[in-house]
């Protein structure tokens, strides 16, 4: 299945993930650095008590050696730094344990995504112009209409308050006691991949009704195979690619929303840890939080471009 053309083309792609991660980490580093204003100043924090500070960290050196000490130290024993705010703490362990959570919380809704935006667009697909339809492209309308924070909103509002018997109300997750059980995923992964899945579903029931009118599938009925087959085996297949090409977009948009989602449900994932990182002027971990993301993106692409080669083996890099 994969070539050797496939296999030179995953070793340049991961290069190409490792500049760009570089890239963007020292976008935020000399961004971040000439903001105004530091996390270590404060009123009880004075004179030699502060300059000694500044030298533990090293922010007394030129900003040159600062950004050459972070860039060997992230290249060559992957040491994103110290957090400023809790002194000692190393950030690097703190990233990659939240980094699990919300890869954890993302699968759990690219696969809602896609699997729910698949089933509702092959039933439209295959009860065009009825009432199911009607029904299921009403509902798509409505889910990518709304935000993923309003959908988390009124979920709260439903579970924790509506049916509180069902939930007890409870929906933060303390550091430390989080799981990664359906029982804490299902209502996240659900605001979190809800307004994607409608996109897929519109997205799959066009590709649909443009596959199940090629002269393939009336073969295929003619031969007459079962119509699950027919829809399962050889029109779905087909009316993948489509869908798959969206799957870098909304991968990205299942990130990034995260940060809103994991915010909301308190999920100790990156996104709760950027927000707190911001407010608490951290910015040894925002820079951290920042530098995950951006690996988690270009490997998130090429994982859906690797895709196009299992669905359709016409497809070479």
């Amino acid at each position: 299945m994969f070539t050797r053309g496939t296999l030179i083309y995953v070793s340049q792609r991961l290069v190409l993930i490792v500049f760009t991660v570089l890239a963007v980490s020292s976008i935020v580093f000399l961004g971040i650095h000439r903001l105004p204003g530091d996390a270590l100043f404060s009123e009880h924090l004075h004179g030699d008590a502060y300059q000694n500070l500044l030298h533990h960290y090293g922010l007394d050196q030129p900003l040159q050696t600062q950004y050459w000490n972070y860039v060997v130290g992230v290249v060559t024993r992957g040491d994103l730094g110290e957090s400023l705010v809790n002194r000692g703490l190393k950030i690097t362990p703190i990233v990659t344990r939240e980094l699990g959570v919300s890869v954890t919380v993302g699968l759990f809704a690219l696969v809602f995504t896609v699997g729910l935006g698949m089933v509702l667009g092959v039933f439209a697909a295959v009860r065009q112009n009825t009432w199911v339809d009607y029904l299921l492209t009403t509902t798509s309308v409505i889910g990518y209409s709304m935000p993923n924070f309003v959908i988390a909103s009124l979920l709260i509002l439903v579970f924790g308050i509506w049916l509180q018997n069902l939930t007890q109300g409870a929906f933060f997750y303390q550091l430390g006691t989080w799981t990664g059980g359906i029982d804490q995923l299902w209502l996240p992964a659900f605001a979190l991949g809800f307004p994607y899945a409608s996109i897929v579903a519109r997205l799959t029931r066009a590709s649909m009704l443009e596959v199940i009118r090629q002269d393939y599938i009336r073969t295929a009925r003619a031969k007459g195979l079962r119509e699950t087959v027919i829809m399962v085996r050889h029109a779905l297949r087909n009316a993948l690619i489509p869908v798959i090409t969206i799957l870098g977009p909304l991968v990205m948009g299942i990130i990034t929303g995260g940060v809103v989602i994991e915010n909301i449900f308190g999920i100790p994932g990156l996104g709760k840890e950027f927000a707190q990182s911001i407010l608490n002027r951290d910015y040894a971990i925002v820079i951290g939080v920042f530098t995950m993301y951006a690996a988690l993106v270009g490997l998130a692409n090429l994982i859906v471009d690797l895709t196009y080669v299992v669905i359709d083996p016409r497809i070479r890099y």
